[in-house]
């Protein structure tokens, strides 16, 4: 990793640091939001939502108590986009509840 020092300070090369916060995101599979979603993809909130309800698009996640934030993970989007005509969303176990995030 290339670095640049000033002021005492180090920070990454502006060059490098795009692939480096993708691989942190990817990394950690992070949450991105429906419009970010919608920049990946190309697929506007309607076609996402269509998508989803018929199991061939990565499901939402709640990211507050009463489930009026939402995002996708990261991992998903990522396994849509490696193909999006074979994408099967990971299985749930019959006794699961859709996951929440607190």
């Amino acid at each position: 990793m290339k670095t640049i020092e000033n002021n005492g300070v180090i920070l990454i090369d502006p060059d490098q640091e795009k692939e480096i916060v993708i691989g942190l995101l990817l990394e950690t599979n992070a949450f991105v939001s429906i419009k970010t979603a919608e920049i990946l993809t190309t697929l506007d909130k309607v076609t996402q939502y269509r998508e989803r309800k018929e199991g061939r698009f990565p499901k939402l996640h709640s990211l507050t108590h009463h489930g009026r934030r939402k995002a996708y993970k990261i991992q998903d989007l990522k396994n849509w986009l490696e193909s999006p005509v074979d994408y099967q969303p990971p299985a749930l176990h019959k006794d699961s509840v859709a996951e929440r995030v607190d």
